[in-house]
């Protein structure tokens, strides 16, 4: 709406200074949106002259997803604005932007339209004080200001600028009166026709006040009126609504009318009750989809553009935002878009999902897949798999388990790297069934991976023909087979095969039969009749199996969703290849077997849903996108009939189903889902809700799961006192990164990794210290004198030492083994008497002190933090190279809980006070079998319940357990996690330099901040990566191993 956060709005009279604080609020929106729209134009219309860069000072490209978002906005009012200037009229055009901000609509048209605007004239209106703002950018800038004829500043009547192309009017949108005065003054109305455009700025006025301006606006004689701002079409308590508005009123710019004005009936009625007889309503999604709008090859223009997955995401934006197209002269009275509002004869019922609720973050992971797992008591487990996290790719599961089971399960996965968008495909004895996936949109993956049952392990199969992700799978019937059909091959290409997995024959490609019937989509729902499987005779012999299911959805070459819906048809041939055939399904069909209703055309063709079929041939749908937007919560499951004798032959929706839970309601984007046990159980999930923050479920859904009394619920409620799933726990997954060293390093014989026990040792002299830290090795030094804390640090000591009241922030886990990448513990003040009193109770908290003075940029010390301690502890002087090159020392109480895996850049010694701990070390050699993250110094693997495990066979841990006294050092780099043996554990950590230089400049509190060298050699590794970008992947990994093996080479020169 307006351009930086320092303009003032004017006082005016009748303005109070709490009224005019919120102006300059609303005034601030703008501050970001420009960035966003500089960024547009300068990525998406690279050969057009670029008027935002003058009111932005510096560059700064937005994601993919803002980027879309804030170009089909300005391609909107583009379109609008074009249609209304190529209408033939005498008069004169004029084009009023309401809330103008620092947009360049003007000088964006008279450049693509010169012929269209020479009878025109660009009137920009906002507050005063940004408007002369914008006066003053023009003057200064000869590519604004010299297209304009006539040019004439502080003309008055609150006119800013003239000429006789463009006019800036600085006046409050509430003071209509004013408006009407400026206007008289630059324009005669009688001899002009208007068209309106207030691209999210009149949200921002009270609503009386914005009705009263569109009311205004339609009596001006022949006038358009186009109108973009937020809606929220399946109420506030929509997960992206309340993220919206949330973030709106954390601005302190709440949107005033889309309470009043919540979706496109209701805006439809708003203009249509002021003055407006021609009224079109679309979301913005709607408005994506449209040929009006967009052609298909625009569409295709802008995927090209840049790499772009994000389509649930971007079809939640646009869903919450409207378009109206209203017009005051006659004409033919468009009707909207067809909407799921005007859905009203199926039935639809309410019913109770339990949430087991995550904590802190964990669970976060979208875009993942679900697996089912069994323990050797048989108990069933799922795992989330794979997915994206708060950051980045994550190469672990969740493993998620019913309430209260006594057994759990064995764990030491090693196999497929992180990724996302791929599929896993139960195949009953032959395991499940993990294909391709993709680690960015424009990197596809081909490899395939087996969760064998037998070694409880991954293990690699045959890779795909060509590298996919969002592509739909199932297993056909009840065989060991998977038909996968589209997806995504890269950035901009869709697969337009159908291939056949055969375990042990790999990919087999099935001939299409009329292939015209099929057009390929990524993302689809495919579903099998799990009882098809019949003989095929010719001439009464046997010549194969024939399978049938639904292909329906997906995303088409157009960028949009489609409304194909197809039944297919497979052959498995004796001999020879399979094929498989497509018949539309239609509401135009005169064959009862294929035809459907428009609610089915509009239902169930679903981008990014899940789907399953039961027994008895009932079709489950739930969630994703609809070509007509999001969908709303009266639809979030669908039972479907048509694949079995008792749900019927014929395809049709049976029932909708509104999907809550006591506590939250489920965002059904980006999860995983899964039956199991004849319960839904749905796993992470959420959106990145535009640039207004991420939204992550909150909890593990589980849902009775009965589509035959879903099918014939009709309002009766159903309960059930079975179980509820639960995350248990996070699961690192060690990469196979040579694929024909697989079965070599999951040998799933028992074998395990040999410990080597860490040397305890006395020194005596400080040159004694001196060898060890040469040796690189780590070792415990015992025998030494750390004071008299070790007889006098109890929990009572310190209490009353440091004040029972002072409070401490505190690591408060909900699991004994802590995870720094899961954050599944919460950061907590709490006073140190309650800590203590709870740690002596066995509360899982940890506490590591901080710099009293400065915690968040300055290294702890003891003698400055806790000098009522710090008289008791003493580094014995052969340790004087520590005391010298000191560069924190750290105080550590914990209760029961495991530190997680992680290294430290500086060395270090750690001084057992009171308690014992176990403590298990890697050489800086085992990093790339620890499952470290690119950047990342902690890892999430459970070393102590996988250490006896074939998934660490080929690393080499060094044991030590500690007891009051003892010092272990640490080298830098070394691997460590520590598990305590008693109750409470005290001590302190001392790290020092031992390196004359190359640590990295800046901040480093906790000392573990990696190398200067190593930061920016990161750098080097993204700009050599981003070299090889724009090259086939193969050629790409090709040279980037060759890269890789050279570097490695360097290590050994």
């Amino acid at each position: 709406m307006s351009p930086t956060s320092n303009t003032k709005a004017s006082k005016g009279p009748g303005r109070s200074a709490r009224e005019r604080a919120l102006d300059d609020l609303v005034m601030a929106t703008n501050s970001s949106s420009i960035v966003s729209k500089r960024s547009v134009e300068r990525i998406y219309y690279p050969s057009e002259p670029h008027f935002f860069r003058f009111f932005v000072k510096k560059f700064q490209r937005r994601a993919p997803l803002i980027n879309r978002g804030y170009y089909i906005r300005l391609h909107v009012i583009d379109v609008a604005v074009r249609e209304f200037l190529e209408r033939p009229s005498e008069k004169t055009k004029v084009v009023i932007n309401l809330g103008c901000g620092s947009d360049v609509l003007p000088w964006q048209c008279m450049t693509r339209y010169p012929d269209l605007c020479h009878n025109t004239k660009f009137i920009d209106i906002d507050f005063p004080d940004l408007i002369e703002k914008k006066c003053r950018v023009v003057k200064e800038t000869s590519e604004l200001s010299s297209p304009l004829t006539g040019l004439a500043t502080h003309v008055g009547n609150h006119v800013q600028l003239t000429s006789d192309q463009y006019v800036q009017i600085g006046c409050d949108l509430r003071r209509i009166s004013d408006i009407e005065q400026a206007l008289s003054a630059v324009i005669d109305a009688a001899q002009c026709e208007f068209m309106f455009v207030a691209e999210v700025s009149i949200t921002y006025m009270e609503t009386e006040g914005a009705d009263s301006v569109i009311k205004w606006a339609s009596t001006l004689g022949y006038a358009e009126f186009c109108l973009l701002e937020q809606i929220i079409p399946d109420g506030g308590d929509h997960q992206f609504a309340k993220t919206m508005l949330s973030h709106f009123e954390k601005l302190k710019t709440p949107l005033k009318s889309v309470f009043t004005y919540p979706n496109l009936r209701a805006q439809q009625a708003r203009f249509a009750s002021r003055g407006w007889p021609q009224v079109d309503v679309s979301s913005l999604w709607q408005i994506w989809s449209s040929d009006r709008w967009l052609s298909a090859d625009e569409r295709r223009r802008v995927d090209a553009i840049e790499p772009f997955d994000e389509w649930e995401e971007f079809a939640l934006f646009a869903s919450h935002y409207c378009v109206v197209i209203a017009k005051t002269y006659p004409g033919i009275i468009a009707t909207p878009p067809i909407s799921l509002e005007a859905i009203k004869e199926l039935q639809t019922d309410v019913i109770l999902a339990r949430g087991s609720e995550y904590s802190g973050t964990r669970g976060q992971r979208r875009f993942g897949a679900a697996l089912k797992l069994n323990n050797h008591m048989g108990d069933d487990f799922l795992a989330n798999t794979f997915g994206l996290g708060t950051n980045y790719r994550l190469k672990s599961c969740d493993l998620h388990a019913q309430k209260n089971l006594s057994q759990d399960i064995k764990t030491c996965y090693a196999g497929p790297s992180g990724r996302l968008c791929h599929t896993i495909t139960d195949l009953g004895d032959h395991g499940s069934l993990l294909t391709g996936g993709r680690a960015s949109p424009s990197k596809a993956l081909r490899d395939c991976w087996v969760f064998d049952r037998s070694i409880s392990n991954w293990r690699p199969v045959d890779n795909l023909p060509v590298p996919l992700y969002r592509h739909a799978i199932t297993r056909v019937g009840r065989t060991s087979l998977a038909l996968l059909i589209g997806g995504k091959s890269d950035q901009s290409t869709i697969f337009g095969g159908c291939l056949l997995y055969e375990p042990g024959a790999g990919w087999l490609k099935c001939d299409i039969l009329e292939p015209t019937a099929y057009i390929p989509v990524f993302g689809g729902l495919l579903v099998s009749n799990p009882n098809a499987g019949d003989l095929v005779l010719k001439d009464g012999v046997v010549i194969g199996r024939e399978f049938y299911g639904m292909l329906a959805g997906g995303i088409s070459q157009n960028g949009t969703v489609s409304n194909q819906t197809l039944r297919w048809v497979l052959l498995l041939p004796d001999h020879g290849k399979p094929t498989i055939s497509f018949t539309a399904l239609s509401p135009e069909s005169s064959d009862p077997a294929t035809q459907i209703d428009d609610n089915f055309v509009k239902l169930v063709n679903r981008f990014g849903a899940s789907s399953f079929v039961s027994p008895e041939g009932y079709i489950t749908v739930v969630g994703g996108v609809i070509a007509d937007g999001m969908v709303t919560h009266y639809f979030d499951i669908l039972v479907l009939g048509g694949l079995g004798p008792s749900s019927g032959r014929h395809y049709k929706i049976l029932t909708s189903l509104s999907l809550t839970s006591f506590n939250t309601r489920p965002l059904l984007i980006g999860m995983s889902a899964e039956i199991i046990n004849k319960q839904l159980v749905i796993m992470g999930g959420g959106a990145t809700c535009f640039s207004m923050g991420t939204y992550w479920n909150p909890e593990c859904y589980t849902v009775e799961y009965d589509p035959v009394y879903w099918a014939d619920m009709e309002g009766r409620p159903k309960t059930s006192n079975s179980s509820t799933w639960e995350l248990s726990r996070v699961v690192e997954v060690m990469e196979q990164t040579e694929r024909q060293d697989a079965n070599h390093r999951v040998r799933g014989n028992g074998q395990a990794a040999t410990k080597t026990y860490i040397p305890r040792i006395q020194i005596s002299t400080p040159d004694a210290f001196l060898a060890v830290l040469k040796a690189g090795k780590p070792v415990v030094i015992e025998g030494s004198k750390l004071g008299c804390c070790t007889q006098t640090w109890s929990p009572d000591y310190i209490a009353e030492q440091l004040g029972r009241d002072r409070k401490v922030v505190v690591h408060e886990a909900s699991s004994s083994i802590m995870d720094f990448n899961s954050k599944n513990f919460a950061y907590v003040t709490k006073r140190l008497g309650n800590m203590m009193e709870e740690i002596a109770n066995g509360s899982k908290l940890y506490l590591r002190a901080l710099s009293e003075a400065r915690p968040s940029d300055q290294p702890a010390n003891i003698k400055a933090d806790l000098p009522q301690l710090a008289s008791d502890f003493q580094l014995p002087e052969e340790l004087s190279f520590v005391t010298e090159n000191e560069f924190s020392s750290v105080l550590r109480i914990s209760g029961p809980v495991n530190m997680w895996l992680h290294y430290d850049v500086m060395a270090n010694v750690y001084c057992q006070v009171a308690g014992s701990k176990r403590f298990i070390l890697f050489p800086p050699a085992d990093v790339d079998r620890l499952s470290f993250a690119p950047g990342s110094s902690s890892s999430s693997v459970n070393v102590f319940s996988e250490l006896e495990s074939p998934s660490l066979a080929e690393t080499h841990p060094y044991e030590a357990v500690l007891k009051p006294g003892d010092i272990l050092f640490l080298p830098p780099l070394w691997m460590h996690t520590a598990s305590p043996l008693s109750n409470l554990g005290i001590a302190v950590n001392v790290f020092f330099r031992n390196l004359e230089n190359g640590y990295s400049a800046g901040r480093d509190v906790y000392g573990n901040r990696d190398l200067a060298a190593y930061e920016k050699g990161r750098q080097d590794v993204a700009r050599i990566a981003n070299s090889f970008s724009k090259l086939p992947s193969d050629i790409r990994e090709f040279y980037i191993k060759r890269l890789a093996d050279e570097l490695a080479q360097k290590t050994r020169d």
